[in-house]
């Protein structure tokens, strides 16, 4: 059961935007109120791959106050559909509001919904407040008509309107207690405070039993001559309309069907996350890592998304956004931007040609594969000449690898951002194996010949260097981060086993790593710790993504579920994530973004990971999947899944006597597939005759 005992301090944060915008709002609920922060700056003028951080121009405060006390909130949640459609609700002595927030159309409307009951009529004063900018954006401080309008007055387009009230009994000018209608700019010579007015108070009053409702709209881009046809606007068709509009992208992913309503509630606000951080970005559409600090793309986790997409079924996105990380190429053939964010961040490679890879595996599109097997040609000549040009270095375990780069993700040489890193040769590595694998599939002879050779020397080197820095102790050897200093973090510890596949998982190297993270670093709430830069932190994604994916292809079924349900306990009660932070609960500990991409991918991912992967030349269908999911005899199924085979539609169910198991499939399945029914006495598994089918029902004794 999912209960988010384990979730971060407030405020938490989810990003109102329509899916794929440029226009996204930054909300943060408290218990006191919901902090709003507004951009009116996009991507669309930043340089493709580049760390950019854009300004906050605009912010608002949202708060509620019945007969003259302030309100609390005390519950906030997401909209059930799994759509970034923010609710938040008080109670207090017969007085219900809930508030509700979307991003629509026109723009951002936040709905107050209100009832008293009892036998008297209360007041209740909603005031949202422009909390920076000049002293004055009411503009009816200066007409005496308009109270309900928010104008920018500087800063920008004077005369746009930032917000404007619709619905209240009255816009009360002097907030809850009147007002003695001082000038807003006396005179500060003669010792006169300036009168400050940048804010819509909305008066409702509240007959026992009666119901109110009222809105603030914080539109896109529309400037004060436009209000009259703004104000005939009608906000439950935009809301409406918004939501369905997310819940119709929602729909055309893959569809999980299983008992535990939480956790699909859960898949699909991350799914719907990813989907808020995807934007125009230069000339292109990407995904960027965050929505705050973080609102930029690079090929790391943003190119990851893209596959996971692809393989949910949102090809025409992929593919749409597919150039923005694949078409740059240096002069000297490194497919690294230079120019960009992932500059020396060597490891990314491998997801560009895994996109690449993953691509050609689903579709069948071979003039894809075509199209950018140069590329992946040029870099592994690239990684060759980089490599040797180590070979003579004063450090011994560096020679034959990449030269310093940087590590990212918590991996520090030292007290030094750059260095000669495990994790990013390994992946590096996994690279050029795949520049093998696409001249073999497109017949290029003599190619596949010259990068085997490069691929065999440098798994050669690269497996040397790694036996003979493994760190030792307590009677065991572990993978190290980096050649020259102690391991500082996790992230990466088992990529030698995957992707780069040069260790086996019962080399001592990987099964002291394992032992290492299993028995040293387990936080109470049930992921390891270390896994990034905070030293006794969490980086919840690194559970799911990097831990977990890699354990379901060790074979370790048991341990990567076990890492489920407590990164989806760790997300805010909105289903948002923060890039890292403290382990102990309500943790006040955070940093980078507070709504980061990696934690929704890495659920996302394993999901799909839980129903199918394919590992050396093996086909593995429901590893990850829980026992407590099917042991009732309730279904459990996944349709419309993107494989090699087409898409693919499977269920599982318990009956009387067997489980019955069935698969269908667009295109004839081959090779070795394994099912595996998990079980909480032990997991079953059946290798399937699948080949030349593409159907298949078969029933599994208990």
């Amino acid at each position: 059961m999912i209960q988010h005992d384990y979730t971060f301090a407030p405020p938490h944060r989810i990003t109102l935007s329509r899916p794929s915008a440029s226009e996204k709002l930054l909300a943060d609920i408290n218990v006191q109120g919901i902090s709003i922060a507004w951009s009116f700056q996009s991507l669309v003028n930043d340089f493709p791959l580049s760390w950019t951080n854009h300004p906050k121009d605009v912010t608002f405060y949202y708060s509620a106050y019945l007969d003259g006390e302030e309100l609390t909130f005390t519950k906030w949640y997401r909209h059930e559909s799994g759509a970034p459609y923010l609710f938040a609700k008080t109670e207090k002595d017969g007085f219900q509001m809930t508030v509700s927030a979307i991003a629509c159309k026109t723009g951002v409307i936040i709905r107050t919904e209100s009832e008293a009951s009892g036998d008297r009529t209360k007041k209740l004063h909603v005031q949202f407040s422009h909390t920076n900018g000049w002293v004055i954006s009411n503009q009816g401080w200066i007409d005496g008509t308009n109270n309900h309008v928010l104008l920018k007055m500087n800063g920008g387009r004077a005369d746009r309107i930032l917000a404007f009230g619709k619905g209240a009994d009255d816009y009360v000018m002097y907030g809850l207690s009147g007002g003695t209608g001082e000038v807003p700019m006396a005179n500060v010579k003669y010792g006169v405070k300036p009168h400050s007015m940048k804010k819509i108070t909305s008066l409702f009053t509240l007959e026992p039993n009666r119901k109110k409702i009222g809105y603030y709209i914080i539109p896109y881009e529309n400037y004060f001559a436009e209000l009259s046809s703004l104000e005939q606007m009608d906000c439950e068709k935009e809301m409406a309309e918004a939501l369905a509009e997310w819940t119709a992208l929602l729909d055309r992913s893959a569809k999980f069907i299983l008992g535990d309503s939480d956790v699909l509630h859960s898949y699909r606000a991350c799914l719907a996350d990813l989907f808020v951080m995807r934007e125009t970005i230069g000339d292109y559409t990407g995904i960027c890592c965050g929505t705050d600090f973080y609102r930029s793309a690079n090929s790391g986790e943003p190119l990851e998304t893209e596959i996971l997409l692809d393989t949910l079924g949102y090809t025409e996105e992929a593919l749409a956004d597919y150039p923005m990380y694949l078409d740059v190429e240096e002069e000297n053939g490194s497919w690294i931007c230079s120019k960009g964010w992932e500059h020396e961040i060597w490891g990314v490679v491998y997801n560009k040609a895994n996109a690449v890879m993953t691509h050609y595996l689903l579709t069948g599109d071979r003039a894809f594969l075509e199209s950018y097997y140069q590329k992946m040609y040029r870099s592994t000549l690239f990684h060759d000449r980089a490599r040797q040009s180590t070979k003579q270095s004063p450090v011994k375990g560096e020679r034959g690898l990449l030269p310093r780069g940087m590590g990212d993700c918590g991996m520090m040489n030292g007290a030094d951002y750059y260095g000669v890193f495990y994790s990013i040769n390994c992946q590096a590595l996994a690279a050029d194996r795949l520049t093998v694998e696409a001249a073999e599939i497109l017949g290029k002879t003599e190619d596949a010949a010259v990068l085997r050779e490069i691929y065999e020397r440098a798994k050669s080197d690269l497996l040397l260097s790694i036996r003979e820095n493994a760190v030792q102790e307590d009677g065991y050897i572990r993978m190290p981060s980096v050649v020259t200093a102690p391991p500082r973090c996790l992230y990466g510890s088992l990529f030698g086993f995957w992707p780069a596949e040069i260790l086996e998982k019962d080399d001592p190297i990987i099964e002291g790593t394992l032992r290492y993270t299993e028995n040293c670093s387990i936080s109470e709430g049930g992921l390891p710790m270390g896994t990034g830069w905070m030293k006794d932190g969490l980086w919840v994604a690194m559970a799911l993504g990097s831990l977990a994916r890699t354990y379901l292809r060790m074979g370790f079924y048991e341990k990567a579920r076990a890492y489920l349900y407590p990164a989806l306990n760790h997300a805010s009660p909105l289903i948002t994530y923060c890039e890292e932070r403290g382990w102990e609960k309500n943790s006040e500990r955070i940093s980078g973004d507070k709504q980061h991409l990696w934690t929704p991918l890495s659920v996302c991912q394993y999901m799909v990971d839980a129903v199918y992967f394919s590992f050396n030349g093996e086909t593995h269908l429901l590893a990850g999947i829980c026992p407590e999911w099917i042991e009732n005899g309730a279904p459990f199924a996944v349709e419309n899944l993107k494989t090699p085979f087409g898409n693919m539609t499977l269920s599982l169910q318990k009956q009387k006597e067997a489980y019955c198991f069935s698969v269908e499939t667009e295109r004839p399945m081959t090779g070795k597939t394994v099912l595996h029914i998990p079980c909480s006495e032990g997991d079953q598994e059946q290798v399937l005759d699948v080949e030349g089918k593409t159907n298949l029902t078969v029933y599994v004794p208990f």
